[in-house]
């Protein structure tokens, strides 16, 4: 599990980087992960059976919005 956390951790730095690199605007950012979050689904999609991109959408959905609730007024 370990080498899958330190994936997942690199995978992470690598798209934040293109993130700060690639957007010139708040807005390019918001835009950029709504793109990586539809890239997500066809990703559980293709490679998942759909119960298990069902739960993995799912929790993923109630992380995001764990997350972001704070900022919503």
């Amino acid at each position: 599990m370990i080498e899958a956390e330190v994936k997942l951790a690199k995978f992470f730095d690598t798209l934040m980087e293109f993130v700060e690199n690639s957007s010139q605007n708040p807005q390019d950012s918001v835009l950029l992960a709504g793109a990586m979050m539809g890239v997500a689904k066809v990703v559980y999609q293709k490679h998942l059976n759909p119960e298990e991109a069902k739960n993995l959408l799912d929790h993923n959905g109630y992380d995001l919005l764990n997350l972001i609730k704070p900022t919503l007024h």
